[in-house]
């Protein structure tokens, strides 16, 4: 039998087909690994494999003594992708026993089973990715945010359709305490940061670094191959600030007080060490009177110690004071007739008219006299006067971190009036910020060192170990030794005698200076009845432990003085320092011979014996009922403390501090000290501050000096020759 034979040319156009598809596959095959191999790597990657960042944690802080004050505490929130299970009950059952009734009190198996199966109808029919059952109804809370033990993670990571989120939260244990200077952070559903204060101004020691990881899925929703990290997140550091939170309770709830009984519109209270700059307790009215319920008003989360500029008033004459007596514009004896109001083209007044009629500058410092304060500076250059403000700080920016801070203002002499000169001695024309205030007045409490504000005391890790120590800054020198001596003095006797009399305390010598400011509400002139009442004090006067400022701002009726507003507030948080801490132990008593509590009647004025030989000095302060004390018993009293006029009681001592210019016994010859540069004014006062005859010739400043500097002196004294620009030294 003859089969059926099929004619060649089909079987060739078989082979032919199959030969066009093996070449079209093996093309294809080749366009796909070879042509686009890096675009479906690409394409596959970006669909099983996802680059995601990882959050750091932001750091801790804590106050000097280790309180925390901010945390960063993670939580968790548990939800059920209900796409993706398949028994409601099984995976409702499952939760519940994993959570237990101590997180989910009022939720049952039962309850939990109707509300996956609620969610699963709704979403019936729709395929969901992973992360899109929240956004399209797929996705069940069942905790909101709670703490989170590894174990029970663990068990349910192994429960179908639960998914697990990291929350971390920013928790203030103090709640309201410090509010507007530790500040507040918060992370909004964006991914955007609101940050205030310190969280704000330390973020680049507490944000940390983001990490990078690489997240693995499979094509099955909900089910992921894990993680890769590709780089670590470092954790934010944590910070032990120089902040005491106990100081900082007792200024915020000595400032409310005042600012209720006084009406004030507003207040603050700064202390700082004066020995290293540390800020210490910064309060700031409104306050924040719980992180819960702040309030409506903007201006809780605003500190004015750091963030308002004031005219200063008469604090400001600590330093007018420290520019007329480092010059030697003025000495402690130099008199002044303060009820004279006329300077020419303007007139200036003493507070309230007062007329004191001829004072010294203990005095007139003590009695706060404007037309003292006036004409003494006009013996100040402008120039003289603008440098030493400068150099105390003002005019500029402080170092301290923290956002919208002021320079406050201080124009240079070229822009000054007629009357520029005598109105900035007394506070006016001229802006500060509260700590610009503090800081300069520490100049004074710890001898003359202008130090920057330090906030942060140390930086640690997450483990809070010890990573570095943040040094006290030193800026520069600003006053001399016996200079700042005798401000401090000054300002004692104010409290004693004067304007801060309600900071005269039995158990500790307080000093201090007071400053009643108008206030210009809308800029164009002084607003009647408008008032910032200050006081800046140290504590104790005679080794000053602490620098306290007080401020409140527009306080009513006779409070608008600050000897009826601002000191109390002073007294009151001293008083509660020194009950409830340890800053200001040790202080029974005064601490101080030359601060006495005695009644006036037993008190004796000290005698001016500044330019005497030592001896006549110190025959002159016995017959007074005072003792002499120094260390050179030969040559010329150049300074005393205290300082003429001052009160002491029976017996106190008088600490002279004696100059010679005559050769001791076996001793080398005096010599010549460099006058180049000086003043007529300031050769002639360092000359009868040493006994030393001098000849001066022409006018200007010191050009030439016979004999020359280091050359031992004879007795015809020092000749100099004077030009009309500073040469030499400066």
């Amino acid at each position: 039998m003859t089969g059926i034979r099929t004619p060649r040319w089909r079987v060739l156009g078989l082979e032919i087909c199959c030969l066009l598809v093996g070449l079209v596959l093996c093309g294809r095959l080749v366009h796909l690994q070879v042509f686009r191999h890096d675009e479906l790597r690409a394409k596959a990657e970006r669909q099983w494999k996802h680059l995601q960042e990882t959050a750091p944690e932001r750091g801790n802080m804590y106050d000097r003594s280790g309180r925390p004050l901010a945390l960063s505490v993670t939580k968790w929130r548990v939800g059920v992708a209900t796409s993706l299970i398949d028994d409601p009950a099984v995976v409702a059952t499952a939760i519940v026993e994993v959570l237990g009734p101590d997180l989910l009190p009022d939720l049952g198996p039962e309850d939990l089973e109707r509300r996956l199966r609620r969610a699963k109808r709704q979403t019936a029919g729709k395929r969901l990715g992973a992360g899109d059952g929240a956004a399209q109804g797929a996705y069940t809370v069942v905790l909101r945010e709670a703490l989170l033990a590894g174990e029970i993670r663990e068990a349910l990571a192994g429960i179908t359709g639960v998914e697990i989120e990291r929350l971390t939260k920013r928790v203030y244990p103090l709640d309201g305490l410090g509010a507007s200077l530790i500040g507040c952070f918060r992370q909004e559903p964006d991914n955007t940061t609101v940050a205030a204060g310190l969280e704000r101004s330390l973020a680049s020691h507490l944000d940390g670094d983001v990490g990078r990881e690489w997240l693995l899925e499979t094509a099955r929703p909900g089910e992921s191959l894990g993680s890769v990290v590709v780089e670590q997140a470092v954790h934010g550091s944590n910070l032990v600030l120089t902040l005491d939170a106990r100081l900082q309770e007792i200024c915020e709830d000595e400032l409310d007080r005042s600012v209720a009984e006084s009406g004030a519109i507003g207040g603050s209270v700064l202390i700082v060490d004066p020995a290293n700059g540390d800020v210490l307790a910064a309060a700031s009215w409104p306050l924040v009177a719980s992180r819960r319920q702040p309030g409506r008003n903007p201006e809780v989360w605003n500190n004015r110690n750091f963030t308002c500029q004031y005219e200063p008033g008469s604090v400001f004459k600590i330093f007018s004071a420290a520019s007329l007596l480092s010059n030697a514009a003025i000495d402690t004896t130099t008199v002044y007739d303060c009820s004279d109001t006329d300077f020419g083209r303007f007139t200036i007044r003493n507070d309230d008219g007062h007329s004191y009629g001829p004072l010294s500058f203990m005095q007139a410092f003590a009695k706060s006299s404007n037309i003292y304060i006036a004409r003494a500076v006009a013996n100040l250059s402008p120039e003289e006067l603008y440098r030493d403000l400068v150099e105390f700080g003002f005019g500029q920016r402080t170092r301290f971190p923290f956002a919208s801070q002021p320079k406050g203002i201080l124009r240079p002499p070229a822009s000054w009036s007629g009357r520029s000169q005598a109105t900035i001695a007394i506070g006016q024309e001229i802006a500060v910020t509260p700590l610009q205030l503090a800081m300069a007045v520490c100049t004074v409490a710890n001898g003359g060192y202008l130090y920057a504000p330090r906030i942060v005391k140390e930086i640690r890790d997450r483990d809070n170990r010890l990573v570095d120590r943040i040094p006290p800054e030193m800026l520069r020198r600003v006053l001399t030794a016996p200079m700042a001596d005798l401000l401090r003095q000054a300002m004692a006797r104010a409290v004693r005698e004067g304007t801060g009399a309600g900071t005269d305390l039995p158990w500790v010598a307080v000093g201090g200076k007071t400053g009643t400011a108008q206030k210009s509400r809308d800029g164009n002139g002084y607003t009647p009845g408008c008032y910032v009442a200050s006081f800046a004090g140290c504590v104790p006067i005679d080794s000053p432990r602490l620098v306290v400022l007080t401020t409140l701002d527009e306080p009513t009726g006779f409070r608008h003085y600050a000897a009826q507003s601002a000191v109390p507030l002073f007294a009151r948080v001293i008083t509660e320092i020194r009950r409830c801490t340890e800053w200001l132990d040790g202080l029974e008593g005064s601490g101080t011979e030359w601060v006495q509590t005695t009644a006036d009647s037993e008190l004796l004025a000290v005698p001016d014996v500044v330019h005497l030989r030592a001896g006549r000095a110190a025959d002159i302060l016995r017959h007074a009922g005072l003792t002499a004390t120094g260390d050179e018993k030969d040559g010329v009293v150049v300074e005393q403390i205290p300082g003429p006029g001052s009160l002491c009681g029976a017996g106190a001592s008088v600490r002279l501090t004696v100059a010679s210019n005559e050769p001791r016994a076996g001793g080398p010859a005096p010599v010549c000290p460099d006058l180049r540069g000086m003043s007529n004014r300031e050769v002639r006062a360092l000359a009868a501050r040493l006994g030393l005859p001098v000849a001066i010739e022409g006018a200007g400043y010191v050009a030439q000096q016979t004999p020359a500097p280091g050359v031992a002196l004879n007795r015809t004294g020092v000749r100099v020759k004077m030009a009309r620009l500073r040469t030499g030294a400066s």
